[in-house]
């Protein structure tokens, strides 16, 4: 019982927190809701232009597919647009369907848009040609267990796109000179309580391998991301004078360069196929 209720109390931390600002929506700027939603979908895939290139949002054209994780409903506009047979998309916040639903409203899409949770998805097996999921899974108490789920509502020669946190990248390490390194502290204890949702978690290569080891073909890619390279906003608690500083001084070309010979990043990309 102390587990059960441990995981519900965590839960709530981890939807609170997403209550109170979707991912992006620092970025909706503009005195209309669809000036808002113009301007962080812009935003988004100006920072982030490797969504496009991983999700390949035309692929979902006339099959059914989930979205794990809709937040402000960028990308699943993008997949809306794609003409998939038919699509559906959950996520563990009101305020996210709320937005979502907003803006198919004012786009004139169709969605199957609900709140649910990816430890437990509420649809049957074998039920998605297609799945998509960014930054969202490592936010769960149980990311395993949403490696489990994905797995379950696929169709045999089913794919998904995931991508979940890498541990090893400059993010990583900026958080923990600043929170973990004077007091012994852990990578995955300074992703867990100093970078964005309570309990958010980080994983290697090889632990991610070990996550979706049941999946007929996985294919891994790490990526960096605007935050290792000190691009665009952060949350407010790393704000400041000493965040200032940083990004006047930050090495962004060695850290690219780097990149390019290194598995270093914030992202990791993963295709699986069921």
């Amino acid at each position: 019982m102390k587990n059960l209720n441990t995981d519900k109390k965590s839960l709530n931390q981890v939807r609170d927190f997403w209550n109170e600002e979707s991912c992006g929506e620092i970025y909706a700027k503009g005195t209309s809701l669809s000036a808002q939603y113009e301007s962080e979908m812009a935003k988004r895939y100006e920072l982030e232009p490797y969504i496009k290139d991983f999700a390949q949002f035309d692929s979902f054209k006339n099959l059914d597919v989930l979205e794990i994780g809709v937040g402000m409903g960028t990308d699943h506009s993008s997949i809306a647009y794609a003409l998939p047979k038919n699509l559906w998309g959950v996520d563990l916040t009101e305020r996210a369907i709320d937005h979502t639903k907003a803006r198919f409203s004012l786009l004139g899409l169709k969605s199957n848009i609900t709140v649910d949770n990816a430890e437990n998805l509420s649809f049957k097996s074998n039920q998605f040609d297609a799945l998509y999921s960014w930054g969202v899974l490592h936010h769960s108490i149980n990311t395993e267990k949403c490696f489990d789920e994905v797995y379950r509502v696929l169709k045999p020669g089913g794919t998904a796109k995931i991508m979940i946190y890498h541990k090893y990248s400059p993010v990583g390490l900026m958080l923990w000179l600043r929170y973990g390194l004077f007091k012994f502290k852990s990578l995955e204890s300074v992703y867990s309580n100093h970078l964005e949702s309570p309990g958010t978690k980080c994983y290697s290569l090889e632990e991610a391998r070990g996550m979706t080891e049941k999946f007929a073909n996985v294919d891994l890619k790490v990526q960096i991301s605007f935050g290792d390279l000190l691009e665009g906003e952060v949350g407010s608690r790393h704000r400041g004078f000493l965040l200032f500083i940083a990004k006047l001084i930050y090495p962004r070309r060695l850290v690219k360069w780097l990149s390019k010979f290194l598995p270093i990043g914030l992202y990791l990309l993963i295709n699986l196929k069921k």
